[in-house]
């Protein structure tokens, strides 16, 4: 058997960053809204390019004339005709014929530099910009949301796990108290001092609690796998939790003027519930400047778009050799455009892009609108939350202290015989009942602390968000 890997709060919260789906998968956004941002940036700036090219002619017009051109001059140099038959002769090689000799070359070789410059293009790159900085604003905003649910889910369920194991305890410690208060019942019955029916009740009472305490190892078991799953080990390795959930009996509620410390950590987070700062908002807001220079660039549209491209090419044809032998025998090819584009009659298409921009604004704004809204419903629901597990935990404290003290009171009643096996077991019963509470309060009160620390970056409760896409 493998032995316990001992695992902290801080331990999980670390090892969870790093084998976490969704923290990756929030990654991949954030790194694919950085590429769409440089490839939109990329816009503004010359495009340049080189290119090398190689051409193998198999049968050419140019290699039939040079081969007539040689024929024609060997046939003029051998008849000893006329001067100027001559002259003729040799003006046509060193003219038409030297040039053919050059395109007969059966390789051709070009090199090519082209250059692009949008000089202006009616605001469709400047939208194409904002919406990709819009774009990696909300990835960005996204994957800090997803690092904050991570760490409230990891925190959550070690605690679940941490409670779960105390729980198993106090089921366990029940079921012994049972089977001393049934022993103890037994031996009265022997002598007489009790009845058969306080000794049936004491039996009835100790078979109940093995379910009870079956179900909370069960409990603890599942919640120990879920924490496995999450920290990416396997589940079969045991684990032990090394950070309890803290339980001083502080019963003075938490400011929130003040950093909220996380177990296991040397780090607090100051509570922040303003509206305007949380990752929704943002991302909304976000959306709502994309959405403007889009409309800015739909209106736009009908202005010309310049634009400025130029070729510079050098052509070769090397005779005899796959590379001529210096730049000079490469023939230069150099031409510079501008061009001009300017919509006259489209159709009715650029009155719908406007109309189409003009609708995604007026969503963009209301959706923000509606966002603001369930941001602050949300900042105050989780301040009611932890207001309440802070009164919960406060009054598990005195119950419990309470409890523990009218069973203590009860056990020796029983003991004496001036208490009955009734008043022991109701007195068992909110004992147990009083400790489960204390546990499941710390366990609320941590969480809800937690939850108030990350709330800045933490999404909207599923709840809120159906709502305000369905409203």
């Amino acid at each position: 058997m493998n032995a316990p890997l001992a695992v902290s709060l801080a331990d999980a919260l670390r090892m969870a960053a790093g084998v976490s789906h969704t923290i990756r998968s929030a990654e991949a956004g954030s790194l694919r809204a950085r590429g769409t941002q440089a490839q939109a940036r990329s816009q503004f700036f010359p495009q340049l390019g080189a290119s090398f090219g190689y051409q193998r002619s198999i049968q050419s017009q140019f290699q039939e004339i040079a081969k007539r051109d040689n024929n024609g001059s060997g046939g003029s140099g051998g008849s000893g005709g006329s001067m100027g038959g001559s002259d003729s002769s040799s003006s046509g090689s060193n003219g038409f014929g030297s040039i053919s000799k050059i395109f007969a070359s059966p390789v051709t070789e070009t090199i090519t530099l082209n250059f692009s410059q949008t000089v202006f293009s009616a605001g469709r790159i400047e939208a194409a910009n904002a919406g990709a900085r819009a774009a990696r604003t909300a990835a960005d905003i996204g994957l800090d949301g997803a690092r904050a649910q991570v760490m409230l889910d990891v925190a959550q369920a070690y605690y679940d796990a941490v409670a779960a194991g105390q729980l198993a305890e106090i089921a366990d410690s029940t079921l012994a108290q049972a089977e001393r208060s049934l022993q103890h019942t037994t031996l009265a019955h022997e002598v007489g001092s009790a009845s058969e029916f306080d000794m049936l009740r004491a039996r009835v009472a100790r078979d109940n609690q093995r379910p009870t305490l079956i179900q909370a190892r069960g409990n603890r078991d599942v919640a120990l796998l879920r924490l496995r799953q999450l920290l990416g080990v396997p589940l079969s390795q045991p684990l032990a939790l090394t950070t309890p959930i803290r339980d001083e009996g502080n019963t003075r509620p938490a400011s929130l003027d003040r950093p909220i410390e996380v177990p296991g950590t040397d780090r607090g987070m100051m509570a922040d519930t303003t509206a305007a700062r949380r990752a929704a908002v943002r991302q909304a807001e976000a959306n709502v400047d994309a959405q403007r220079s889009a409309l800015r660039a739909a209106r736009w549209q009908r202005l010309p778009t310049v634009g400025v491209t130029s070729t510079y090419q050098r052509f070769g044809y090397p005779d005899g050799s796959f590379i001529p032998n210096s730049l000079g025998l490469f023939f230069p090819n150099w031409n510079v455009n501008v061009g001009v584009s300017l919509p006259l009659f489209t159709g009715g298409r650029l009155s719908g892009d406007r109309m189409v921009a003009e609708a995604n604004l007026t969503e963009a704004e209301e959706s923000l609108a509606q966002v603001k809204e369930f941001a602050a419903l949300d900042a105050r629901t989780a301040v009611t939350q932890l207001e309440q597990a802070q009164a919960a935990y406060a009054a598990s404290v005195g119950t419990d202290e309470q409890a523990a003290r009218a069973y203590r009171i009860a056990e020796v009643r029983q003991e004496e015989g001036i208490a009955t096996q009734v008043e022991l077991l109701q007195s068992r019963t909110q004992y147990e009942q009083a400790r489960l509470n204390r546990v499941l309060a710390a366990r609320d009160l941590e969480v809800a602390r937690l939850r108030m620390a990350l709330l800045k970056d933490l999404p909207l409760a599923q709840g809120q968000q159906a709502q305000a896409r369905g409203r």
